[in-house]
């Protein structure tokens, strides 16, 4: 009978135990996570973004060998307001060819990259999208600080005086094929002061779960990249053309991105 009690007493305690390994440290239910993936669809109004294809924008036909942008600060808002931020999330979204990085010595490959996959997302119902396009401004000060994808090697960074200052946020370049000489053009946005935040409303919840794969694609169109901005009287934005940055900079936070659909 004293057998019998023990072994009983063992049983119970074992259920017990594998209960208490499914809560978390407060008593409730772990939270299952699932994952997701963003993908950013460049377009060029209704036609698919391609490098050395014409397009033709405000009546002047382009060709474009660099469209690169920095998503970073991700985050997710419920349908119970509460926010899911992914940390370290800094992507380097981008259709380029190759380029010359610390003056030829290396050479960053020509790349494609759409999509950015999130990982260990509490489940739940997300009506909101959040992210930033640029670097903030603890990582833009100190180049030190490589959190995600930062690196000095992606010719992603200004340099002056033979060091790297800080990063591009965003590139878009190529040429005016309109005159009987091509003009080439480079619209660039940087500098603390033109760090954007996009937030999106979900038409439709993006639902995520474990077991199961959902994905949230974005359109982004580089024809709003340029939105009220002459690019014959002005092919190159930089720095030395701070207003004209400043509006990039809103074009991308106002206009650039939209959602295509949610799966």
């Amino acid at each position: 009978m004293k057998n019998f009690r023990n072994i009983t007493l063992a049983f119970f305690a074992l259920i017990s135990l594998n209960s208490c390994s499914n809560d978390d440290a407060d008593g409730q239910p772990a939270a299952v996570s699932g994952t997701t993936q963003i993908t950013f669809d460049s377009k060029v109004g209704a036609a698919d973004f391609a490098l050395n294809t014409p397009f033709t924008i405000s009546g002047q036909s382009y060709q474009f060998d660099r469209l690169r942008y920095w998503v970073s600060d991700v985050k997710l808002v419920s349908d119970k307001n509460e926010t899911y931020a992914l940390s370290n999330s800094f992507f380097l979204l981008e259709e380029t060819t190759e380029i010359k990085v610390q003056d030829g010595k290396y050479t960053y490959p020509a790349q494609k990259r759409e999509a950015i996959d999130l990982k260990d997302i509490p489940s739940g119902s997300y009506t909101k999208l959040i992210f930033s396009v640029g670097v903030d401004a603890i990582h833009n000060d100190n180049m030190s600080i490589q959190d995600g994808e930062l690196s000095q090697l992606n010719g992603m960074t200004n340099i002056s005086w033979m060091w790297h200052t800080s990063y591009i946020f965003s590139s878009l370049t190529g040429k005016n094929m309109t005159p009987a000489t091509p003009v080439a053009i480079a619209v660039e946005t940087g500098l603390n002061t033109n760090y954007r935040t996009v937030e999106i409303t979900l038409p439709s919840a993006l639902v995520i779960s474990a077991g199961k794969s959902s994905k949230l694609n974005l359109n982004v169109d580089v024809e709003k990249i340029v939105k009220d901005i002459d690019l014959v009287a002005s092919p190159k934005i930089s720095a030395k053309t701070p207003e004209l940055m400043t509006k990039v900079a809103d074009n991308y936070k106002n206009t650039v991105f939209t959602v295509k659909s949610i799966e």
